[in-house]
């Protein structure tokens, strides 16, 4: 990955915008319109932002990050939640309060733990953290190698993605967590007879 140039540049540009203050943006930006890349230190202590200030992919979800933590204190929704999908407009909010440009806040967490304890609170985020932890523990058990990259794939894309906000992303999720939990508990029962 060191030797192709592209991932190379990628994985530098991210450095480079996550870790230093004020960076230029020359993707989207001109000599006479500056526009700055928000830093991760930027993005979760800037009280109010500029117009010109654009989120790298890291940024935003540590600046999404804030806007859950600043919202369940503000709201006191830890038990409870907003309900489905009902955190989007408190999103909206926060972008217009952060005086950021308003497409970020069309963004949802980019993060289905934070998703789901916004959405549906403390319980829904423990009771999806035990089914992936029931997941990956039967996967071991079985020994099956494609269960394994389906369980660990879970928990790894779970902390990027909202993947439960799309119904793609659910029946996904739904059909192959039960045949993988059900294909090995029938073959487990089979063996022992």
């Amino acid at each position: 990955m060191v030797f192709v140039k592209k991932v190379r540049e990628r994985f530098l540009l991210e450095y480079e915008t996550a870790f230093v203050d004020n960076t230029l943006n020359y993707n989207i930006g001109t000599s006479t319109d500056k526009v700055y890349n928000v830093s991760l230190k930027q993005a979760w202590n800037i009280d109010k932002f500029q117009p010109n200030h654009f989120f790298p992919g890291t940024a935003l979800r540590v600046y999404q990050m804030r806007t859950f933590i600043e919202l369940v204190k503000e709201e006191n929704v830890f038990f409870t939640g907003f309900g489905l999908e009902a955190s989007q407009q408190k999103i909206r909010d926060k972008a217009i309060e952060h005086n950021l440009y308003t497409g970020y806040g069309e963004f949802n967490y980019h993060n289905q733990y934070l998703q789901t304890f916004s959405d549906i609170g403390f319980f829904g985020f423990v009771i999806l953290v035990i089914m992936l932890i029931l997941n990956l523990k039967n996967a071991i058990l079985s020994k099956d190698f494609l269960h394994i990259v389906f369980a660990i794939t879970m928990i790894m894309l779970f902390l990027t993605e909202s993947f439960f906000c799309r119904q793609k992303g659910v029946v996904f999720f739904i059909v192959l967590y039960c045949i993988f939990n059900t294909i090995n508990y029938n073959e487990k029962a089979y063996l022992k007879n």
